[in-house]
């Protein structure tokens, strides 16, 4: 168990500082180097962080074409010794005959033991060390915080259950397939309003939800958030958000797992946006930026 947590210790350490590279390299070398390759990068990272098992080759052990046993230099110890008489041959102890019933069981003899010392065990008190102490606050705060996750999302989705209604809209649907089938995606979230929105989500793992706000947007503003949204969709970074928070129950201990996972959210958010501006003509990036620079004002606003 020692053995673990120092393991765990030393690669929640190690990831930390490799994460911290990554951040320092995205503040630098920003305008160089796509967001998308930080993904990548964060990706890998996270993958390593959460399992937290030394990975151990099999030994290989190569055999010499010839091997030589040399001859033992200890002393045989099955021959008896005695003083003047080193070596003397072991004769046989008289053994007495069956069922002869001449000879009993000397009470008094050293080798018998009374039924006082047969009876008396040693109790033994079980013995709580401090890496079990340690192993259990740890696997406490690791569940802690996947339970709160998990409360959240069920509560997400009482909500929405409740709440949320399917777009039935005929000139919003066909735009959203359109989008969807100028990234080329075979299968799409459900298009669903939400009250309460600010601005428009993509929420669920397995069967992910495009959420949009009640109040109707600007049609150019629709159209960006549908595209920002279904290339968060198509890139699968809800996946890579869903890693970063099991590495975040797996080494909660460490700060600087945390900051990972702010500059993870953030990557995210900046490939995504790479990777819309690529697919948009060049007069269009001003009016997409404004755009989403709009809905994260909206955000802070009811935050």
């Amino acid at each position: 168990m020692t053995d673990f947590l120092f393991h765990l210790g030393a690669l929640s350490l190690g990831g930390g500082l490799v994460g911290l590279v990554l951040m320092a390299t995205g503040l630098l070398t920003r305008s160089r180097y796509a967001a998308r390759w930080r993904c990548w990068g964060w990706l890998l990272l996270c993958l390593r962080l959460a399992i937290p098992l030394p990975f151990s080759f099999p030994n290989v052990q190569v055999r010499a074409p010839i091997q030589l046993t040399s001859p033992s230099l200890e002393r045989p110890s099955e021959l008896p010794f005695t003083a003047g008489r080193p070596f003397q041959d072991a004769a046989p102890s008289p053994v007495a005959p069956t069922g002869s019933s001449s000879q009993q069981p000397d009470s008094s003899s050293p080798t018998s033991s009374s039924p006082d010392d047969t009876d008396t065990q040693t109790e033994t008190k079980p013995t709580v060390y401090l890496s079990q102490i340690v192993t259990g606050i740890w696997i406490l705060g690791g569940v802690g915080i996947l339970v709160w996750n998990l409360i959240a999302h069920l509560r997400l989705k009482r909500f929405l259950k409740r709440w949320a209604s399917p777009v039935q809209d005929f000139q919003l649907l066909p735009l959203y397939n359109a989008i969807g089938d100028e990234l080329g995606l075979d299968r799409r979230p459900r298009l669903m309003t939400c009250p309460g929105l600010a601005a428009p989500m993509l929420a669920g793992l397995l069967h992910p939800i495009l959420l949009l706000p009640e109040q109707p947007l600007a049609p150019k503003e629709l159209e960006y958030a549908l595209l920002h949204e279904l290339t968060h969709y198509r890139r699968r970074d809800i996946w890579l958000k869903a890693l970063a928070l099991w590495v975040r129950a797996v080494h909660w201990f460490n700060p600087l797992v945390w900051l990972m996972g702010r500059a993870i959210e953030q990557d995210t958010e900046l490939s995504c946006d790479e990777a819309v501006l690529r697919l948009l003509p060049q007069d269009e990036h001003a009016a997409y930026g404004k755009t989403i620079l709009s809905a994260v004002e909206r955000l802070k606003a009811r935050s």
